[in-house]
C-alpha cells in the first residue's frame, strides 16, 4: 500500500511513532504539523492523499475545525487520531465524516488497518459504477439479497471491500432492513467462511449471565455454576462472532467487551488466566450508537472499537425500486410455503406498495404478503394497505411521526392477534416475525405488551 500522508499531532513521541510506522508500511509522509496553521502551510507545498489528525493540537483551531477546512476548501480526506471517551465531542467528529479513527493507545496493526480501509474507501467510486449483478457474482452473496437499487449496490460494494479483511464491522440500520442477511453475506464472502460463525443476540442475554455467556465461567465461580462453561468468544476462536443488537449491552459488560477487543484475549468468570483469541467481530444495531454515547448509555471507547468499518443498511423507503422485486420474491416463496399455486398481485396492490413508507421495512413487507397470500382467493393477492396509507392532503397538513419502538409494538400486537396469542411453533408469531421465540418474549416484555392488548 502507498500514499502520501500529512500527520497533524502536537505530541512529539506520538507523531514520530506514527511517522515510523507509516513509513515502514510503505506510505510517504509529506509533512508533520503541530497546529492547523502549520498543516495549512504544508499542503500548499505538497498536497497529501490523506491527513491524520489529532483532536487536541496547538494553536487556536482544534483537529475537528481543521478537518472542516481540509474537507471543504482543499478536498483532502482525513481520519482522526484520538483518545477521546468524552461523548460531547463525538457528534462533532462524526459530522465531519472522517474515513476512520486511530484510537490511542495504538499499535502498528491499528494504523495499518485504518489506513488500508481509508484508501479502500477512497477507491470505492470506481466499484460503485458496477451493476448489482456484477457485484453479486464477484463475492459470495446470499441468494436472498434481492434488489437493483443504488443504495443496495453501495452496501454490497462495501461488503466486497471489507469481506476478506479481519477488521471489525458495525452494521447499522432500522429494524427489519436485513442486517443479519448482510452479515451472512459478509461472512460467506470472507476468508473465514469455512470456520465457525457464532451468533449472539445481546438483547436476550440475562444481565447477570452476559459475561458468562460471552467469555465462559469456571466451575463454582457463582451460584449455579456446577460445571465449566466455554463462552461464545472461545467457541468462535479462529472464526467469526456476530454480536446482534449490540446497543442493548449493559454498561458494565461493555467494559469487559472493550478489553476483549483491545487485547484480543478473554478471561473467564472466576478464572485468573487470560486466553488469546483470534476472532473476527461483526456487530449490528438498530440504534444510533453515537446518540447512545451522548446519552451515557454506550461507552465512547467501545464505539470507536466497533465503528472501524460501519455499513449502513438503508430503509426500504430509500430503495423504492426494490419493493416490487422483493414482493415478487416473497410471493414466490409464500406460494411454496403455503401451497397456494398460481397466485399474483392485483394492480392496485402493486401500485400502493410503492407509495407506502414501510416503517417496518422488509420484514413488514414480508408479513403483509404472507397474510395476504393466506387470505387470497381466485388467484389474486391483495395487500390491504388502505388503513396504513396517508393521502396527499394529510401529508400536506403534516403527519404524526412515530418512534420505531411504537411501530414495532404495533406490529407485534398485530401479529399476536393474527396468531391468537400463539408465540412458538408452526404458525406462531415468532415464526412469522422471523424471530427466535426467546427474542420475541424479550421484546414483548420490553415493549410492555400484555394479554389485554391482544383483544382491544
Amino acid at each position: 500500500m502507498s500514499g502520501k500522508l500529512l500527520i497533524v499531532e502536537d505530541e512529539f513521541i506520538i507523531s514520530q511513532d506514527i511517522r515510523r510506522i507509516t513509513s515502514n508500511l510503505g506510505y510517504a509522509v509529506t509533512a508533520m504539523a503541530k497546529s492547523a496553521d502549520e498543516a495549512l502551510r504544508a499542503i500548499t507545498s505538497e498536497k497529501p492523499d490523506l491527513a491524520l489528525l489529532d483532536i487536541n493540537i496547538l494553536g487556536d483551531s482544534n483537529g475537528i475545525e481543521l478537518a472542516g477546512v481540509l474537507k471543504n476548501k482543499h478536498s483532502i480526506p482525513f481520519l482522526y487520531i484520538t483518545s477521546y471517551s468524552d461523548s460531547s465531542i463525538l457528534k462533532k467528529m462524526n459530522e465531519t465524516e472522517p474515513l476512520g479513527y486511530i484510537l490511542k493507545p495504538f499499535d502498528k496493526r491499528d494504523i495499518r488497518v485504518a489506513l488500508e480501509l481509508a484508501f479502500t474507501k477512497l477507491q470505492s467510486n470506481s466499484n460503485r459504477s458496477l451493476p448489482v449483478d456484477v457485484v453479486k457474482k464477484d463475492i459470495d452473496l446470499s441468494q436472498h439479497i434481492v434488489g437493483e437499487s443504488m443504495p443496495l449496490k453501495n452496501v454490497l460494494t462495501m461488503i466486497k471491500q471489507v469481506a476478506n479483511t479481519d477488521v471489525t464491522v458495525l452494521i447499522e440500520g432500522e429494524t427489519g432492513v436485513g442486517k443479519e442477511l448482510m452479515m451472512e453475506a459478509l461472512f460467506k464472502s470472507s476468508n473465514r467462511s469455512n470456520k465457525s460463525l457464532v451468533k449472539v443476540n445481546c438483547a436476550t442475554l440475562p444481565s447477570e449471565l452476559i459475561e458468562s455467556v460471552l467469555f465462559g465461567h469456571e466451575k463454582g465461580s457463582f451460584t449455579g455454576a456446577t460445571e465449566k462453561r466455554i463462552g461464545k468468544f472461545e467457541q468462535a476462536n479462529g472464526g467469526t462472532i456476530f454480536l446482534d443488537e449490540i446497543g442493548e449491552l449493559p454498561l458494565p459488560s461493555q467494559s469487559k467487551l472493550l478489553r476483549c477487543l483491545q487485547e484480543k484475549e478473554i478471561e473467564t468468570v472466576g478464572g485468573s488466566i487470560q486466553k488469546k483469541i483470534d476472532v473476527r467481530v461483526i456487530a449490528a444495531t438498530n440504534k444510533n450508537l453515537a446518540d447512545e454515547v451522548k446519552e451515557g448509555n454506550f461507552r465512547a471507547d467501545l464505539y470507536f472499537r466497533l465503528n472501524v468499518f460501519p455499513i449502513k443498511v438503508p430503509p426500504l423507503r430509500e430503495r423504492k425500486e426494490d419493493i416490487v422485486p422483493l414482493a415478487n420474491y416473497f410471493l414466490k416463496r409464500g406460494i411454496s410455503k403455503f401451497n397456494k399455486p398460481n397466485m399474483e398481485f392485483d394492480d392496485f396492490s402493486l401500485k400502493k406498495m410503492k407509495t407506502y413508507q414501510w416503517p417496518g421495512n422488509i420484514r413488514e413487507l414480508q408479513h403483509y404478503i404472507d397474510r395476504a397470500l393466506l387470505l387470497a382467493t381466485n388467484g389474486t393477492v391483495h395487500l390491504d394497505l388502505s388503513d396504513q396509507l396517508v393521502n396527499e392532503e394529510e401529508n400536506k397538513k403534516g403527519h404524526e411521526l412515530r418512534s420505531l419502538e411504537d411501530v414495532e409494538r404495533e406490529q407485534i400486537i398485530y401479529t399476536l392477534k393474527y396468531c391468537k396469542g400463539k408465540i412458538r411453533g408452526a404458525g406462531g408469531a415468532a415464526e412469522i416475525l422471523k424471530l427466535h421465540p426467546n427474542t420475541l418474549d424479550f421484546r414483548i416484555k420490553k415493549l410492555g405488551i400484555i394479554k389485554e392488548n391482544l383483544f382491544t
